[in-house]
């Protein structure tokens, strides 16, 4: 099912107007619920919420794997999360920092001052993201093509179905092997979430794994990937500096601004055959 709602509209150009159709996404409120933990609240394009749920707890640190999950229901925009952790508010309390070691040696922020009736209200990056104490570099030896990057971001924009028809979602791809995972959604860090949720399933090797998306990429984007272990992140937009600043304690590939024929690698460069 296509989450797209048809709007008459009047387009304007040079001089002229017209009605015509266009096409609108359709964002709804979604709620995360994880074992006793405050309700969070997100906007997000309605569809593969079970993969968003499965990669917002390993991005969060709420899980270490998917074998961490017991049970996942999916109530229309509700979302229902058991783990086998059983997180409830009191381990969230606040002491030297965001985050705290927890059950599981997990790691997750901590949201309980931030409650409100209706959930924890996430922004438009998909969630209340924390900050890391310590940072572990990634040690992955994987290495891709340079031409491969240009045939990334291409048969990323093609498979954007949603995006093409709409232009209102971001697209985020992941690869393993020959393997891809395309997922699409209106925060560019929930289309992150679900590729890494549905790889999660398919038990993939994260360290033999890596994304490619549309949206820029700050340090929360860097933090969500670190968390799982995948080495490499592309995107056709710009990084902020608080992404540069992570993704090299990280020692993440992080490449951006691929347009056309180019590209830029901000950090790790070893993982990139420029000859290739």
């Amino acid at each position: 099912m296509e989450f797209i709602r048809n709007c008459n509209v009047i387009q304007w150009i040079d001089g002229e107007c017209k009605t015509i159709e266009e096409n609108a996404v359709e964002d709804e409120y979604t709620y995360l619920f994880i074992d006793y933990l405050p309700p969070r609240k997100f906007s997000t394009y309605p569809k593969d919420l079970e993969d968003f749920a499965i990669g917002y707890c390993l991005g969060e640190g709420l899980i270490k794997d998917y074998s961490d999950i017991k049970e996942i229901k999916v109530d229309g925009t509700n979302i229902l999360v058991t783990t086998t952790l059983s997180h409830d508010p009191e381990e969230d309390l606040e002491q030297e920092g965001i985050v705290q070691e927890r059950k599981g040696n997990c790691e997750h922020a901590c949201v309980c001052r931030l409650l409100e009736y209706q959930g924890v209200n996430s922004d438009n990056a998909g969630g209340i993201r924390s900050e890391l104490k310590s940072i572990d570099p990634i040690l992955s030896d994987l290495k891709i093509d340079a031409t491969q990057i240009i045939k990334d971001i291409e048969h990323l924009t093609d498979e954007a179905k949603i995006w093409q028809k709409t232009a209102g979602v971001h697209v985020a791809q992941l690869k393993y092997g020959d393997e891809i995972i395309i997922r699409e959604d209106v925060s560019r860090h929930v289309a992150v979430d679900k590729v890494i949720g549905a790889a999660s399933k398919e038990n993939y090797d994260f360290s033999k794994c890596y994304i490619s998306y549309s949206g820029r990429m700050p340090a929360d984007m860097l933090i969500k990937v670190i968390r799982v272990g995948i080495p490499i992140i592309i995107s056709n937009a710009s990084p902020a500096s608080s992404g540069v600043d992570v993704a090299e304690a990280g020692n993440i590939t992080m490449v951006g601004f691929v347009r056309n024929n180019r590209f830029t690698v901000y950090t790790a460069p070893e993982r990139i055959d420029f000859k290739k």
